[in-house]
């Protein structure tokens, strides 16, 4: 008798137990969901297109004016996971045969907002080709993955101006979250193999660093501890997307990067810190590497101080 109690004991604990353990996976799941497609979700019913609009208008920049000047040639890509998205090329004087920057913006805009920057390189002779990040702008894809994803594009793209151009320079240059998409790529093999240099300009360096600042700025979250916050979204990322924050480390991922680097760090930044863009150009393991500082807001430097940003990029790319 007394066993037979016992052994219901202990079925009836287990049980508990059980039933325990799974609402505490499932929790974890359903929050570790609310982190993740918060994330990776941002734009979901966000006017990206509009927003670049307003920016440019806002500093003062004369869309019209550039697109009087220079005329854009849109056409699609396909990545290598058959993501498929436009591309717009820019050429003086209708001649392709030249060096080929390829402009990454940053996040909650679109191509458009790249105008400023894709002046100064055909101000100076280059050729332009930009993109709509995912989740940004004409993009198919949704998601937006600080470059884990992102660099697909931005392989497709170099493949593409290198069979236009192969005997010229391929230069990558990316802004904010698009500085990150550059890091991510330049610390690939494809990058090694096929990029001349690589810029990065007020880049992001750190999914996860990037998620803490936004969430230790909401609201009634300061009783739930950080570290449990990450581990449900590294669960939920990793079971349905195959990635975690870990692999989004931009700063980390630098270890990788062997290719001629120039990194930008905006001094009056309050978006990506001038230490933390110092760390990650520290962390750059190519030995041809630059660091210029730039005494303007988060990447307002080609406006703002647009001749000492240009000398100082254009100085860079012809040292190569």
């Amino acid at each position: 008798m007394k066993q037979s109690i016992k052994k219901k004991i202990i079925i009836g604990v287990s049980i508990l137990l059980g039933i325990i353990l799974i609402a505490g996976i499932g929790a974890s799941y359903y929050f570790g969901k609310m982190v993740t497609e918060g994330l990776f979700y941002q734009n979901k019913g966000n006017d990206t297109k509009k927003n670049s609009l307003v920016q440019l208008k806002e500093w003062g920049y004369d869309l019209e004016q550039f697109n009087a000047k220079y005329s854009g040639e849109t056409f699609h890509l396909e990545a290598e996971d058959g993501n498929t998205f436009p591309v717009t090329s820019f050429s003086t004087n209708g001649d392709k045969a030249k060096d080929t920057a390829i402009l990454i913006h940053g996040a909650g805009g679109d191509n458009i907002f790249l105008s400023p920057l894709a002046e100064i390189y055909l101000e100076n002779g280059w050729n332009v080709l930009t993109f709509d990040m995912r989740g940004h702008g004409d993009n198919e894809d949704p998601l937006v993955t600080f470059g884990y994803l992102e660099r697909m594009d931005v392989r497709a793209i170099v493949d593409y101006a290198e069979k236009i151009n192969s005997d010229k320079q391929i230069v990558v240059h990316g802004q904010s979250m698009g500085g990150a998409t550059a890091g991510m790529y330049a610390a690939t093999e494809h990058a090694a193999k096929h990029v001349d240099a690589v810029i990065m300009d007020s880049p992001v360096y750190s999914m996860e660093e990037m998620f803490a600042g936004v969430w230790q700025g909401m609201e009634d979250t300061e009783d739930i501890p950080f570290p449990y916050v990450v581990a449900c979204g590294n669960f939920y990322m990793k079971l349905n997307y195959g990635f975690t924050f870990k692999d989004v480390e931009i700063t980390e991922q630098q270890k990788y990067n062997e290719i001629k680097t120039l990194v930008i760090k905006s001094e009056q930044d309050d978006v990506c810190l001038p230490e933390k863009v110092t760390s990650l150009y520290e962390n750059v393991a190519a030995e041809d590497k630059e660091l210029v500082s730039i005494n303007a807001e988060h990447i307002k430097g080609m406006l703002d101080q647009k001749e000492e940003y240009t000398a100082a990029v254009m100085q860079f790319l012809q040292n190569n």
